[in-house]
């Protein structure tokens, strides 16, 4: 139930995360176009549809990426691959590579981060708070993701860190 959940959350959020975008900056832009004389272009009904639709365009393809791409934890020759498709408040990038030169240490966390103060910076939809694994980099930034055999892949990370270094 908590991941169907979190899948609904997940394409919520990356449908109306570009509308809630797009008209802040509407607003915004508007302000100012009337203090430079320009609010006649932005209030044509063309050119805001013709906005409307590209806005549209862009949420319905982050939903179908969100639904139809690859997401987890892949680790590759010289780093790693934090694929979730989908942005935290703190850190809007799809997905995020980690170089394994960069990464201090590697473990498993069993402390519930609801109660860090920290906590929605740098988790993903869907994981669980209390069981994930910990990813420390050198620069002191953490990560926080669930996956499925935590021990395993907290090892072989280790593994090739330490072939790495």
């Amino acid at each position: 139930m908590f991941k169907t959940g979190s899948m609904i959350a997940g394409i919520l959020q990356n449908f109306w995360l570009p509308w809630l975008i797009f008209y802040i900056l509407y607003v915004l832009i508007g302000k100012v176009s009337i203090l430079i004389g320009l609010d006649n272009y932005l209030s044509d009904d063309i050119v805001l549809y013709s906005l409307q639709r590209i806005v549209l365009i862009i949420s319905i393809s982050s939903v179908i990426v969100f639904c139809f791409f690859r997401k987890g934890v892949f680790l590759n020759e010289n780093h790693l691959i934090i694929a979730r498709y989908t942005i935290t408040p703190f850190n809007w990038k799809w997905w995020i590579k980690i170089d394994y030169s960069d990464i201090e240490k590697v473990n498993i966390n069993y402390f519930d981060l609801s109660y860090i103060d920290y906590h929605f910076r740098m988790l993903i939809l869907g994981g669980d708070r209390a069981y994930n694994v910990e990813l420390t980099l050198k620069n002191g930034k953490k990560y926080y993701f669930s996956i499925e055999d935590q021990e395993e892949f907290c090892e072989n990370l280790s593994q090739l860190i330490e072939s790495k270094n």
